[in-house]
């Protein structure tokens, strides 16, 4: 290629480049459609929400490194988060999408939040909306990855100026890890990698409205100005983000919307152990036969809601099973 082929070709890069880091590090979060939901890939691939017995005690987590399928590592220091936590987290999500960094503040009630998930509008629900907030106030969550760290050097590398050529050179590092979200890699890469540390709900909570006090919780149906972290925009951003169908979503159980996540974080899921997929949910079963059968019925309710077309369990050398699931071609081209 002639030099002044090259220079044309690292200024088409570049501009790239630009328009790549205003994607990846944006002002909002990437608007969706209103019967949609949407989580980081980050945040579907990992046990930050475990699939346990709310009737249980909860564990604390002491900036703990989560178990992830994918790419990356998350750590977690607060107490543990459960499916009803997310349930709630993505519903606030949700109505933030419009929202700019820095200036996402939700004003709901907790009768909404329930009318949004299809829960009883009871106080039984607006106490555990009440305790999850405090919950996800409290909680840090920290993610690390090379896609942030590339695309943070890409950022300050514009603010700063940066020659054509280097520009175009972290355009090719972003589009390869674009071209390579969800395949596992077998050999892990070195590099540098960058975090974001935050809460899933930030600033001070405001509730009014509360008809009085039991057990340390506020009474009736409250209404809340919540805001949510600033670096949550960097996560949600589009070529990382998940979504599902809201409808489908509502229907599944905490486990079937863990899965749904999951499995429509990747356009072609690859197959996964069982024994990892348990880690990831957070379920704890000794018998991998009832673990199977779980498993199953999850999937199963899936198919019946379009999520996936198909499963198939094959058994590993180690005596483990892989399951690997079709998702619709529709989705796959999403």
């Amino acid at each position: 290629m002639s030099s002044i082929a090259a220079q044309a070709q690292n200024k088409i890069k570049a501009k790239a480049a630009a328009a790549q880091a205003r994607q990846l590090f944006p002002v909002q979060m990437a608007f969706w459609q209103d019967d949609r939901r949407a989580i980081a890939n980050e945040l579907a691939r990992c046990a930050l929400f475990h699939c346990r017995d709310n009737r249980k005690p909860r564990q604390y987590f002491d900036n703990v490194e989560l178990f992830m399928l994918g790419e990356g590592t998350v750590t977690y220091k607060g107490e543990e988060l459960r499916t009803q936590d997310e349930d709630i987290f993505v519903t606030l999500a949700h109505l933030a999408r419009d929202m700019p960094s820095g200036k996402m503040t939700v004003r709901v009630t907790s009768s909404d939040i329930c009318k949004l998930n299809n829960w009883r509008q009871d106080q039984r629900y607006y106490n555990s909306i009440f305790l999850s907030i405090q919950r996800m106030k409290a909680g840090a969550i920290t993610v690390f990855s090379r896609r942030l760290a590339k695309a943070l050097r890409c950022q300050k590398a514009i603010e700063a100026g940066a020659s054509e050529e280097i520009l175009a050179q972290l355009h090719d590092e972003l589009q390869s890890l674009e071209d390579n979200i969800g395949v596992p890699q077998l050999v892990e890469e070195k590099g540098e990698i960058a975090g974001i540390m935050l809460s899933l709900i930030s600033g001070e909570p405001i509730m009014t409205g509360a008809e009085g006090i039991k057990n340390n919780i506020p009474q009736g149906n409250l209404t809340w100005e919540i805001q949510l972290d600033k670096n949550l925009v960097a996560l949600f951003a589009k070529p990382y983000l998940t979504l599902v169908d809201m409808r489908a979503r509502n229907a599944l159980s905490g486990t079937g919307r863990r899965l749904q996540a999951y499995f429509s974080s990747h356009k072609r899921p690859y197959p996964v152990s069982l024994r990892k997929l348990e880690r990831m949910l957070g379920l704890s079963f000794k018998d991998i036969a009832a673990l199977k059968h779980n498993m199953k019925l999850q999937l199963e309710q899936l198919k019946e809601w379009q999520v996936i077309v198909d499963y198939e369990f094959k058994r590993s050398a180690d005596g483990d099973w892989l399951v690997s699931v079709t998702r619709p071609e529709r989705a796959q081209n999403d």
